[in-house]
């Protein structure tokens, strides 16, 4: 990637399992001091390479207690149909979007209070996509072995 090297891509690698890592703990890791990290980290912002910050929350505290995943096989591609993928990327309940290649041509991963919330749900995105869908699978998920944010879970600290 242009305007990228590998001390950036090494704070990348550090940053996508310990997010709250402070500047100094990083600048340690990769040999710079704490001013320039924050510089490089200003720059990996703009360039689009950190795409944000949040918080991994574990969903219960939420009230969802169902995750599921929905695979869906579309009939027709194009930019209608990533329109459509938008809007339910704005739903609070779902977590990410995916378009694919292979069997089917899209993934929502999104989370429900109960199966009534996610049947409705699928009810939504079959009428929204119409004629368009072909069909919808879906799992529910029932048990999380690994996740890449858990690592960072288990640490401290916080930018500084």
């Amino acid at each position: 990637m242009p305007g990228i090297d590998e001390k950036d891509r090494e704070i990348l690698r550090i940053l996508r399992k310990e997010g709250r890592i402070t500047l100094t703990e990083l600048g340690r890791r990769v040999n710079l001091s704490p001013a320039s990290v924050k510089n490089r980290l200003e720059k990996l912002e703009k360039l689009g390479a950190i795409k944000g910050y949040s918080a991994v929350v574990d969903p219960a505290f939420l009230d969802k207690y169902v995750k599921v995943l929905f695979l869906l096989k579309l009939r027709v591609e194009g930019p209608d149909i990533d329109l459509i993928l938008q809007k339910f990327a704005a739903y609070e309940n779902v977590e990410s979007i995916f378009r694919t290649s292979g069997r089917t041509q899209a993934v929502i991963i999104a989370e429900f209070e109960d199966m009534d919330g996610m049947k409705a749900f699928a009810s939504r995105l079959r009428r929204a996509l119409g004629n368009s869908l072909e069909y919808i699978e879906w799992s529910a998920i029932y048990d999380v072995l690994k996740e890449c944010w858990v690592e960072a879970g288990k640490r401290g600290g916080r930018w500084t």
